[in-house]
């Protein structure tokens, strides 16, 4: 059969009004944002939006059968259980609704205020979208006003936050000072520990005993005998000066050749230096002490000694007494070590050695009990309490609810307890972090035959802190619901006009 050129370009061009007009189309159940996904090529296919190796006509779309394995073929039925319908609810929020709930008889106005997803008429959804838009405004308003309420109540915790991080930071300077001078206390008091020991181990006998009376005569003996012994070596250096110098001139002077008056001079002088030389007895008669005598002063003669002790050490050197003390105390720590010597507990010390000792503990506990504090205060600063420090402000705070036969209590930073309407309150949990908008509380009170107890809490904005509710969705796992500033944000600038219903 032949086709005439007419009727085959009235032919063509029917078809290219069709393709243009399947282009300019509007695919139910999509948005106007989605609708150019949903144009077909020159040939009038259309390939699946996560498959694009699927080709189909466009007529193939919403015709009530899964082509696409994405199910974007069929966004206005129900055909896909995967598919999605979009409601446009003009004057109010759009909403998307499972395709699977699309035609079913039940106007899903939580999601469709329009009615538009039950459009095969098997049920008339009139358009709610006018109520639903003013009920939404309402809250809008509401919620608004609550955030800006929160938002202001933030802005205080916030503040009172970095007051409390300032206090603490203050707080560890000092207790570093402290701590500094603590220790400088704690080295003086315990030299004056040591000296005191060595002191009152240094006590031989009493005033007016006899062997204290040799040892004040020893000791001046030894101390003019010393004095001499430095006289005399002030004199043979004067004396080997003199004689460097007399030798000097005589070899620059001297001549071989003849008898050189140098020479005369020379030993003239030398002569005159052998003969200005002292007699030893002046300082010997000092420094010949008889061994016999320290044999006499040291005998087993019988002394009696009374209770008021003098010191002999003053007579020797400070540093000589600290060393000396140093290395008994070293040697005894080492033989206790071992179990070669029992471990000596104080008795009967002197009233000094008891005061220094009690000086030296006392500075001990409170250089102690610095570190302490400010170990804690560097934790606490180190501490996470959200974004800008805020739940440090809270800090102590408790905020509880009665549900059912329990009243249930939090505690920010703290714990979380449950307590029923006799007995003692049953822990929770311990605080143990903050991550996003909620809070973790762990380590509760072992449940029996169970786990111990956990806590977690969701947070929303809020204008003051509040439990919404509270639940057990797994045995001893508690969940919480509140409200606190602490979650609110900065509210937004008006929003945009709504489109006219």
């Amino acid at each position: 059969m032949r086709i005439s050129i007419s009727t085959f370009a009235l032919a063509l061009a029917y078809t290219g009004r069709e393709v243009l007009a399947a282009k300019s189309a509007h695919i139910r159940g999509v948005s106007d944002a989605d609708q150019a996904l949903y144009q077909p090529d020159e040939s009038g296919n259309w390939a699946c939006l996560n498959h694009p190796d699927i080709v189909l006509p466009l007529s193939r779309i919403n015709d009530d059968y899964c082509d696409c394995p994405d199910g974007s073929d069929e966004p206005g039925t129900s055909a896909c259980p995967n598919g999605k319908f979009y409601c446009a609810n003009k004057g109010h929020v759009p909403g998307v609704l499972p395709s699977s709930r699309v035609n079913d008889g039940v106007c899903d106005y939580d999601i469709c205020c329009d009615g538009s997803e039950e459009w095969a008429g098997i049920v008339k959804c009139e358009n709610k979208c006018r109520e639903f838009a003013a009920e939404y405004a309402k809250k809008q308003a509401e919620f608004r006003k609550t955030q800006v309420a929160g938002w202001n109540a933030r802005a205080k915790l916030v503040a009172k936050a970095a007051g409390i991080r300032q206090a603490l930071q203050k707080e560890l300077g000092q207790l570093e000072t402290q701590i500094a001078l603590s220790e400088a206390r704690i080295a003086k008091a315990r030299e004056a520990l040591k000296l005191a020991e060595v002191q009152s181990s240094s006590r031989v006998g009493t005033k007016g005993s006899p062997l204290l009376g040799r040892v004040k005569s020893r000791i001046e003996e030894y101390q003019k005998a010393t004095t001499a012994l430095s006289q005399r070596v002030t004199i043979l250096e004067t004396r080997l000066a003199i004689a460097q110098e007399i030798l000097q001139k005589l070899n620059d002077e001297y001549n071989p050749n003849y008898n050189d008056e140098g020479v005369k001079a020379a030993v003239k002088a030398y002569q005159e230096f052998k003969e200005s030389d002292p007699a030893d007895g002046d300082y010997l008669q000092h420094i010949e002490i008889s061994a016999a005598d320290d044999e006499e002063l040291f005998s087993e003669e019988e002394i009696e000694v009374d209770p008021d002790v003098v010191e002999y050490d003053a007579y020797i050197p400070l540093q000589w007494r600290l060393w000396i003390h140093d290395q008994k105390t070293k040697l005894r720590e080492f033989l206790v070590e071992r179990g070669l010597l029992a471990e000596r507990k104080p008795s009967g010390e002197t009233a000094s050695v008891s005061n220094a000792r009690k000086e030296r503990d006392a500075a001990e506990k409170q250089n102690n009990e610095l570190k302490t504090k400010r170990d804690s205060v560097s934790r606490d600063l180190a501490a996470e309490f959200g974004d800008d420090d805020v739940f440090r402000a809270l800090a102590g705070e408790c905020i509880d609810i009665e549900s059912g036969e329990f009243t249930y209590e939090l505690c920010f930073n703290d714990k979380a307890t449950q307590k029923g309407k006799s007995g003692g309150p049953t822990k929770l949990g311990n605080f143990d972090k903050i991550e996003g908008n909620k809070i973790y509380f762990t380590h509760g009170v072992k449940c029996w035959n169970g786990p111990h107890r956990s806590a977690v809490v969701e947070m929303q904005c809020g204008e003051k802190n509040k439990v919404l509710s509270v639940s057990e969705p797994a045995m001893c796992e508690y969940f919480f619901k509140i409200v606190t500033p602490a979650l609110c944000t900065k509210p937004e600038s008006d929003t945009k006009p709504r489109d006219e219903l």
